[in-house]
């Protein structure tokens, strides 16, 4: 293919931090190997695609496409989202000319990836979780290479399609790696002679992570001489959880949103969070022990199983979510408060979270990208 100036490349997905984090991540990593590219985003109109890669100047593309119905209702509406998203992604590459494509995984990488692998462009796909998701079991069949975190994951794909996967782990911004627990006390505003918790639901900003957290206000509360949280929530639950607090001792930084949750990780001597595979890969990046909810509604509870190596090494512990606040807070009280009550329990977790291995996975994927642009020349 003659490309004349910079190599593009397309990175298809989004609708959660969980599929655009890593892609950032290797978008990251492209921009330090070399300076003759640029990435153009192909993402859904999620809102929280454009308030992670707005900030960050990227060009996006919001596509069309819809999730894949769980049910017989809504396939009318599906097909002809994709239809719509097909034929974008076909003026995107006759267009844009990508050296390669890289799938993010989930709906939103579908169009991109089924096209471009049929055109014979090079094809790659990002598979954090432990158990991969619908679209993309259906998407290695048009990809080169299937990058994966998890040597399990491997036995979710078809059995055609194994011979694709490649174990390197999940990537994670460089700034991971490099951020200072000092760095983050400062960001924030924290008091470094305490050890700070840090609360946040992920990308959608979960609202049993939160509602969990503000009903065991009062147990944190006798906690205040030693810690303090930093709580990361959605807008419309600021005040909510404010309010579980007022008028106590108690240490809490309550935000809307953390652009820089980097620095928020590299502050925390402990985490109260959901059991995406990012967001483990970056609580391995920054060495954070946690209390993990993972997300209960999956049918195939791929949380958990993402979860299980940070549990068997004992960087992690498992609080269920039930559904049900007041179960929720119950829980909290048998796996967090215990924790926080006792520097050996924190010590002894802190110690296999820093044991885990995190590889820099962003590096490798930019590199298979970038050789199939060189192989390409």
């Amino acid at each position: 293919m003659n490309r004349p100036g910079r190599d593009i490349f397309i990175f298809a997905g989004g609708g959660s931090g969980g599929h655009l984090c890593p892609g950032i991540a290797v978008a990251e990593a492209l921009k330090r190997l070399s300076s003759d590219c640029s990435v153009v985003f192909a993402c859904s109109n999620r809102p929280v695609d454009r308030k992670l890669l707005e900030p960050l100047g990227y060009a996006m593309v919001p596509q069309p496409v819809l999730p894949v119905p769980r049910g017989p209702v809504g396939w009318d509406r599906f097909l002809r989202a994709w239809v719509r998203s097909s034929m974008q992604a076909r003026r995107m590459l006759r267009d844009l000319r990508p050296a390669a494509v890289l799938g993010l995984g989930g709906f939103a990488a579908g169009p991109l990836v089924k096209r471009a692998g049929k055109s014979h462009i090079p094809t790659a796909l990002l598979n954090p979780d432990a158990v991969p998701g619908i679209a993309n079991r259906y998407l290695a069949g048009y990809s080169d290479v299937v990058f994966t975190q998890f040597a399990a994951a491997e036995e979710g794909f078809p059995a055609r399609h194994r011979r694709r996967v490649r174990l390197v782990g999940c990537p994670v911004r460089r700034g991971f790696f490099e951020a200072t627990r000092r760095q983050g006390i400062e960001a924030f505003g924290l008091d470094a002679d305490k050890k700070t918790l840090l609360v946040f639901g992920g990308s959608l900003l979960a609202s049993a992570v939160t509602d969990s957290a503000a009903a065991i206000a009062e147990d944190l509360e006798q906690l205040a001489d030693s810690w303090q949280v930093l709580h990361i929530t959605a807008e419309d639950k600021t005040a909510a959880v404010r309010d579980a607090h007022a008028g106590g001792r108690l240490g809490v930084h309550v935000m809307g949103y953390c652009d820089r949750m980097d620095l928020a990780m590299a502050a925390a001597d402990l985490a109260l969070c959901r059991a995406g595979a990012s967001t483990l890969a970056e609580l391995a990046a920054t060495a954070t022990p946690a209390v993990l909810m993972p997300y209960p509604h999956h049918r195939d509870r791929h949380q958990y199983i993402n979860a299980s190596d940070a549990v068997d090494t004992a960087a992690a512990m498992i609080a269920d979510d039930s559904g049900d606040v007041a179960a929720n807070a119950e829980a909290l009280r048998r796996t967090l408060l215990p924790i926080m009550r006792s520097d050996d329990r924190l010590s002894v977790m802190r110690q296999a979270a820093e044991e885990l291995s995190a590889t820099d996975a962003a590096d490798e994927v930019a590199g298979w990208l970038l050789r199939k642009t060189a192989a390409d020349l």
